[in-house]
């Protein structure tokens, strides 16, 4: 269950919560009690749909350590203090989602998923990335992805229209805050870069998106094939006829989320060009009116 106290928490000066600007990064100290009540097909029964959403967390744990360490190894050199001041929100951010998403891996643990096995890969290859910029562009490119997904989470919320309200706003909140914080990482690589030549810089931003998805692909697959065996399902051309449908037309991947992903490749490419003021403000309403009365079952905001 979630805790509505600390819903500010570190956030907002002692006078009350900062305005809801849009561009205002807010930490939520958030407690979603997963692991508490651990639940099998969550979404609306179906495994699919479930091992769909469960995948992603997955990666996160060890994807959010890497992304705070990748952008606190420049905060204290910035010139730009609004930035680095962002930074700290964006740390606090990330850190409330590896303590949520490590207790919601704990829950698929004692659903018996073999989670140290589907996280392995993922530890290996971010604990080979050496140098700060690399691991800093990696972040970028990882980042547009989360945020990728995030806006299409929250533009259709009809994903989680069945499922457990814990595991919903588990996932709105995640998705909420990754819109908030989407440009941080991309601001400080031009700043840490800021003396390399544009085209450099643009190659390195994409050679590190490159790098990112084909490996991301096969092991969210891989992953997904032993969610899928723990449930006793035969992972046969059915099955993964199955899968594909349900990313494409029932999930944040849908086929809409292709040209988001893909303006990543555009030079100059910003995300803050993109206006998800509304998409924000209404979560932000959604989220506040769960928290202060987590016994209705309030549905998704939908556009």
């Amino acid at each position: 269950m979630a805790q509505a106290e600390g819903y500010f928490e570190g956030a907002a000066p002692a006078g009350g919560p900062e305005p809801y600007d849009d561009q205002a990064i807010i930490p939520r100290d958030i407690h979603f009690g997963i692991s508490a009540n651990p639940t099998r097909h969550w979404n609306g029964g179906d495994p699919i749909k479930t091992l769909v959403i469960d995948g992603f967390s997955i990666f996160l744990p060890e994807g959010e350590r890497f992304f705070i360490r990748s952008l606190k190894h420049y905060a204290a050199t910035l010139e730009d203090k609004p930035l680095a001041r962002e930074i700290n929100g964006y740390a606090m951010q990330e850190a409330f989602h590896t303590r949520e998403h490590e207790d919601y891996n704990r829950s698929l643990i004692a659903l018996g998923y073999d989670v140290k096995k589907m996280e392995r890969p993922i530890q290996v290859i971010l604990g080979s990335v050496k140098q700060p910029v690399m691991r800093l562009a990696i972040t970028c490119a990882i980042e547009h992805l989360t945020a990728t997904f995030a806006s299409s989470t929250l533009r259709h919320p009809e994903v989680f229209s069945d499922a457990d309200p814990r595991y919903r706003r588990l996932w709105m909140w995640h998705a909420l805050e990754e819109l908030e914080h989407k440009a941080v990482a991309l601001h400080v690589f031009r700043s840490a870069t800021k003396d390399t030549a544009r085209w450099k810089r643009y190659l390195l931003r994409v050679m590190a998106m490159n790098s990112v998805l084909v490996p991301f692909i096969v092991i969210y697959v891989r992953n997904s094939a032993i969610f899928a065996r723990h449930d006793g399902l035969k992972t046969g051309p059915r099955f993964w006829a199955r899968f594909a449908r349900t990313m494409l037309f029932n999930s944040a991947l849908r086929a809409s989320s292709l040209g988001m992903l893909l303006r990543y490749y555009w030079p100059g490419f910003d995300p803050n060009k993109t206006d998800d003021s509304q998409l924000i403000e209404r979560t932000r309403v959604w989220l506040a009116q769960e928290l202060s009365g987590l016994d209705s079952a309030t549905p998704a905001p939908t556009q």
